[in-house]
């Protein structure tokens, strides 16, 4: 197998654990899960490359989808079912993408690395703007 198929894998497999939307050591402990996972898949697919790619895509996507889904829980409350969906669904599309056409995964990369990006900054804003405060 590519090793963009790999990586959409295991980005993939990230964003299933990251629906979870857990804080502190529980997110710690689901991406450390999320990157087992993410190893054992991509050994038995394609080697210890494969099983490498795969690590680092599970655990960047989990990190960045359970950030977002613990961030839109806290807003909207305990209703975070139908976002778990929707993200559900876009790994089913990511995994899609990664097999029919993998150099999709780099858009997919690319998107993922900048919500992540984003949303550290906007976090940086507002705990800047509150230090201003004090």
């Amino acid at each position: 197998m590519d090793i963009l198929t790999q990586l959409g894998i295991g980005i993939a497999i990230g964003m299933l654990a990251g629906t979870t939307g857990t804080h502190g050591s529980a997110r710690g402990r689901m991406t450390l899960l999320a990157a087992v996972i993410g190893l054992v898949v991509g050994f038995l697919l394609d080697g210890p490359l494969g099983a490498l790619v795969a690590l680092v895509g599970a655990a960047a996507a989990c990190l960045v989808i359970s950030d977002l889904v613990f961030g839109a829980s806290r807003r909207e409350g305990s209703g975070s079912g139908a976002l778990g969906f929707l993200v559900a669904l876009a790994a089913l599309v990511v995994i899609a993408v990664a097999l029919l056409v993998p150099v999709g995964v780099i858009l997919v990369a690319i998107a993922l690395a900048w919500l992540g990006i984003s949303r550290h900054r906007r976090a940086q804003r507002k705990h800047a703007g509150l230090r201003v405060l004090r």
